[in-house]
C-alpha cells in the first residue's frame, strides 16, 4: 500500500472503543456459542445474573488502554498545563482548560501517567481532550471479526447450500450482535457492508442497503412499532 492511498481517517476515542468492543463481543458470543450449556444458575430477582456483554466490553477497554499504554496503538489529543477552575470537582469536571486547538502526539509514557476518563487524558499537571486514533490503526490490531461459516456435518454437505452474499450478511448479525431486541441502525449496518469484499469485489450502495434491509426485522424498518390488533367489528350490529 502506498502512502498516497493510505486510510488516514481519524476516529474519536468513543469510536474507537465501540469498534473494539463490537470484535470483542462478537467473537467472544461465537466461542460462548461452541460451549456445552451450562445450568442456568439459581437467583433472586433482586440479584440477577450479570449479562456476559458487560464483561466483554470491560475486557475491550483494558485491551484498547493497554494497546496505547505500550505504544502499539497511537493516539493525538488537544494539549494544556492551564487550570482554570482549581483541582476540579470529580465526575467529568478536571479543573484544566484552554486546551490547544491543535492536536498532539500522546506519548505511552503520558498515557501510563495519567488517568483516561470521561475522554479525558488527565495527569497532576496537564490533560488531553478530543482524544483521535487512525482507523486504519485500530482495524490492525482489531480487524472486523468474520466468523468461519458452520461447517456442515460428514454427508450433509449436498443438503446445505450458501452464498458469499449470505455468508457476509450472517457476519454482520455476529458482528453487530443483531437480534430481536437489538436491531442496530441500518446507516450503520450499510457502512461496514460497503468496507467489505466478495470475491474481491467491494459492496456496492445497492447491495449494501439491500443486505443491510434483510437482516433487520421487518418491524424494525417501520419504526419498531408493532400493529395491535382490536376486535372484528365489521359483524357487529
Amino acid at each position: 500500500m502506498s502512502l498516497q492511498s493510505l486510510d488516514r481517517t481519524q476516529w474519536s476515542s468513543a469510536e474507537a472503543l465501540a469498534h473494539v468492543q463490537n470484535v470483542t463481543i462478537a467473537r467472544r458470543a461465537v466461542e460462548a456459542a461452541s460451549l456445552p450449556p451450562r445450568p442456568v444458575p439459581e437467583y433472586q430477582t433482586w440479584n440477577r445474573p450479570q449479562d456476559p456483554t458487560i464483561a466483554w466490553k470491560a475486557e475491550a477497554e483494558t485491551e484498547l488502554l493497554v494497546a496505547l499504554r505500550d505504544g502499539d496503538l497511537l493516539a493525538q489529543g488537544r494539549y494544556t498545563e492551564e487550570r482554570t477552575h482549581g483541582w476540579g470537582n470529580g465526575g467529568s469536571s478536571s479543573g484544566f482548560g484552554l486546551h490547544s486547538g491543535y492536536h498532539t502526539s500522546i506519548r505511552p509514557e503520558q498515557w501510563r501517567e495519567g488517568k483516561y476518563s470521561f475522554g479525558r487524558l488527565t495527569a497532576r499537571d496537564w490533560e488531553f481532550i478530543d482524544i483521535r486514533v487512525a482507523r486504519f490503526l485500530v482495524k490492525a490490531i482489531w480487524p472486523d471479526y468474520i466468523p468461519e461459516p458452520a461447517r456442515p456435518a460428514q454427508g450433509a454437505a449436498d443438503a446445505i447450500y450458501t452464498t458469499p452474499y449470505l455468508d457476509l450478511m450472517q457476519a454482520a448479525i455476529a458482528h453487530f450482535g443483531i437480534s430481536q431486541g437489538n436491531q442496530g441502525k441500518k446507516e450503520c449496518l450499510m457502512d461496514w457492508f460497503l468496507e467489505q469484499q466478495i470475491e474481491g469485489e467491494p459492496v456496492s450502495n445497492k447491495l449494501a442497503d439491500a443486505m443491510a434491509t434483510l437482516i433487520r426485522l421487518p418491524s424494525a424498518q417501520r419504526g419498531g412499532a408493532k400493529r395491535v390488533l382490536g376486535p372484528d367489528l365489521r359483524h357487529t350490529g
